[in-house]
């Protein structure tokens, strides 16, 4: 009997001894505990509350697409949009949201957590630019890989190409399929009207801009490029499956930018219904995009992805009325900075979103500056970076809590120094804080809509138009901004002009839009590719005639710090 108490002993000291063991192996620490069922405890694991693996993060750029071109904002219900409407209303729909009024300036803000006037690229850059996304900034796909995350691009980048640490292969994507370039034919996938006469403006440049990764991708011409981009989109997440490690999937549409071009199988069902020509192929191409969204979130559900999955939909700026896109209830459209600009369509979806919240209008302020550290901070757990002027959204919108935004920049620029009642006015900016919108016209802006939507605000309003430089308004009460308080309300308005003029010495100079005719593509194939490699930039002095020539397309020569142009970067 003694000797089976003492076998008996000796197996539980063993075990616990074995457990011990796997502990001090597992951990690479010494745990005291006082029973086996402790110990027990910490060595089997339940894997449903282990560490779950990151998120995949998945973010869907739209080009273009306005306020009123998705069904679950459109009264009238003339485009159908029924996969982004589901999206949207089985997650969180983020209803005071804004970008920047076009695309080059939101996508950088978007990679850097900052405002347009502090990362250089505040205008479109053009196919002939020399400048680029400056590469002494670490954007979210190089931020991201440390973070254990595989990184992917597919479709428009439109951050700069003229050199190859340009490019979206250098800047922390481990694959790309797409173009560079602003916009590209559909089908051909090139960039200008190739059937332009030869002149030798920049704005004529044309040639073939579709590449998978570094290499000239003409296997896919002919075929339309939204079903180019979702489709490679699957394939992404397809080959994840296995993965341990998450991914972050930039899917940057070209759709719903110009050239207005979809197969007639979209359009058909507006027929009738639509009678615009440009609003109706335009609804045709929204259609197409939201045939998109359900085939890649089937993809998700089937691999069974979905559930470890944060998807995020946008639109990088507003509506372009005048190619059929629509913006109603609000004023103005793309490159304005009225609410028509520059509040966009977008919202949240994943199963990980608190019950609560999953159904509901998120309406805190929030910009598409926020994303990158509400991704790398709230998603990825990665730490704050207090040089960024985005904020870490997660917490907020997965609960619905109040926003931790208060203010947010759209531009400044021009003279810091201005006091109002000084004339010329020689500073220019739009800012929100709280409530209060503040807007400066600035030298040769101007903020009201052209004679199309004026005449479309007043069939809607059934109000009329101003052309006042100065704007103030109340967005949570006038949201469509038809009462300019900019008079009245003297003191809100020294404390916006105040904030303003903080955002314009933090200014950062702006990347000079300089234009080379060595970019033309027809020196290079037809093909447009990087074309400074072999060319210092920081030590190339414009001609007087390079100078003369991008000062009668831009306006704003002064930003570019004198006549040779300056960059305080690496480019």
């Amino acid at each position: 009997m003694t000797s089976n108490i003492w076998m008996k002993s000796c197996v539980v000291t063993l075990s616990v001894l074995s457990l011990l063991l796997i502990m001090i192996i597992s951990t690479g620490k010494v745990v005291v505990v006082d029973n086996v069922t402790r110990l027990a405890k910490h060595v089997r694991r339940d894997p449903e509350s282990g560490p779950r693996k990151k998120p995949n993060i998945i973010f869907i750029l739209a080009d273009d697409l306005g306020w009123n071109d998705v069904s679950y904002h459109n009264s009238s219900c003339d485009i159908h949009t029924p996969n982004i409407d589901r999206l949207a209303k089985e997650g969180v729909r983020l209803e005071n949201y804004y970008a920047q009024s076009v695309c080059t300036p939101s996508r950088a803000s978007f990679m850097t957590g900052l405002y347009k006037s502090r990362h250089g690229l505040e205008n479109v850059l053009a196919a002939g630019e020399a400048g680029c996304l400056p590469n002494n900034l670490e954007i979210m796909p190089q931020i991201l890989k440390r973070h254990g995350y595989t990184t992917h691009l597919v479709g428009k980048w439109h951050l700069g190409f003229s050199r190859r640490n340009c490019l979206p292969n250098q800047r922390g994507f481990d694959t790309f399929l797409g173009f560079h370039n602003g916009a590209l034919d559909y089908y051909r996938h090139t960039h200008g009207n190739p059937s332009q006469p030869k002149d030798p403006d920049i704005k004529y440049f044309a040639g073939f801009d579709f590449w998978e990764n570094e290499k000239v991708a003409e296997d896919y011409t002919g075929q339309y490029a939204t079903h180019i981009f979702v489709k490679r989109a699957q394939e992404i997440i397809a080959n994840h499956t296995q993965n341990e490690e998450p991914f972050f999937l930039f899917l940057s549409l070209s759709a719903v930018h110009t050239p207005l071009q979809v197969p007639q199988n979209y359009i058909e069902q507006y027929e009738g219904k639509i009678t615009d020509q440009k609003r109706k192929i335009h609804a045709g191409m929204t259609s197409c995009m939201d045939e998109g969204m359900k085939n890649l979130t089937d993809t998700l559900q089937r691999l069974d992805v979905w559930k470890d999955t944060v998807l995020v939909f946008s639109s990088d700026n507003g509506g372009e009325v005048n190619e059929g896109a629509s913006n109603i209830p609000l004023l103005g459209h793309k490159a304005q900075f009225t609410e028509g600009g520059i509040r966009v369509v977008g919202f949240v979806n994943s199963p990980l979103l608190s019950k609560q919240v999953q159904g509901t209008n998120y309406t805190g302020l929030m910009g598409v500056a926020d994303w990158l550290p509400t991704f790398v901070e709230g998603i990825a757990g990665g730490s704050k970076d207090p040089k960024l002027d985005g904020v870490n959204m997660w917490e907020s919108i997965r609960y619905g809590t109040s926003s931790p935004r208060k203010e947010y920049l759209y531009e400044v620029g021009g003279n810091c120094n201005w006091n109002e009642g000084d004339e010329p006015l020689t500073m220019y900016g739009t800012i929100r804080i709280g409530d209060w919108k503040l807007h400066l016209g600035g030298v040769g802006q101007r903020i009201w809509p052209n004679d199309k939507d004026q005449q479309m605000r007043e069939i809607h309003f059934n109000g009329t138009c101003s052309s006042e430089l100065h704007t103030l308004h109340n967005i949570r009460f006038d949201p469509y901004e038809k009462h300019n308080l900019y008079q009245k309300e003297h003191d809100v308005r020294a404390t916006l002009l105040k904030k303003l003029k903080y955002h314009c010495r933090r200014k950062v100079p702006t990347v000079p839009k300089i234009e080379r005719k060595e970019a033309n593509p027809q020196l290079r194939q037809g093909v447009f590719t990087p074309w400074l490699d072999d060319w210092n930039y920081l030590e190339w002095h414009p001609t007087k005639a390079d100078i003369e020539h991008t000062k009668k397309r831009y306006c704003r020569w002064e930003e570019f710090c004198g006549d040779t142009g300056c960059f305080n970067g690496t480019i």
